[in-house]
């Protein structure tokens, strides 16, 4: 399925953008009100849980697995609305951050590969109360928002290393 080596292409993209980075690196914030490799990776991987779960009516993996509680987060915090300073204080573990990272994936694979042409049609709940998009259209847009993110990761890493970036 295309979605499915969509996703796998951008998390090999953000794999090979972390590697090899410190964790000074990963925290990085180029000013004080952008985001960090970190608090990217962590974000780009709560929405794609949080997309398969609703998508199935299961539990985000965030919660299911304990992720949650290991941060010492809220169970439905997704890093949308974060403030400047949830992002600049955003510094878990890096073991711990880019373990969920690899959960998350790995469920939304699996999920998107439960993905038949009716589920695909079927009604989302999206972001307002009350607002719905088909399965197809919330998908789409989380494979968008994937790109941005592990786009903006690479070129973070480039803007820190310098032209280190040409390895991967």
């Amino acid at each position: 399925m295309l979605a499915i080596e969509l996703m796998e292409g951008l998390q090999r993209t953000v794999r090979t953008a972390v590697d090899g980075l410190t964790n000074e690196q990963i925290y990085q914030q180029p000013s004080p009100d952008t985001n960090s490799i970190a608090w990217l990776a962590w974000h780009l991987s709560r929405w794609k849980d949080r997309f398969g779960a609703l998508a199935f009516g299961e539990a985000h993996v965030w919660v299911s697995q304990g992720w949650a509680d290991k941060f010492g987060m809220d169970g439905m915090r997704n890093g949308q609305g974060d403030t400047l300073e949830q992002v600049a204080t955003f510094r878990p573990e890096r073991t711990l951050l880019f373990d969920y990272v690899e959960a998350a994936h790995e469920a939304t694979i699996k999920r998107i590969g439960r993905l038949s042409p009716g589920k695909l049609q079927e009604e989302y709940p999206y972001l307002s109360a009350g607002s719905q998009r088909k399965v197809w259209q919330v998908l789409s847009g989380t494979l968008s928002d994937f790109g941005q993110h592990a786009g903006q990761i690479a070129y973070l890493r480039g803007l820190i290393t310098g032209y280190g970036w040409r390895g991967f």
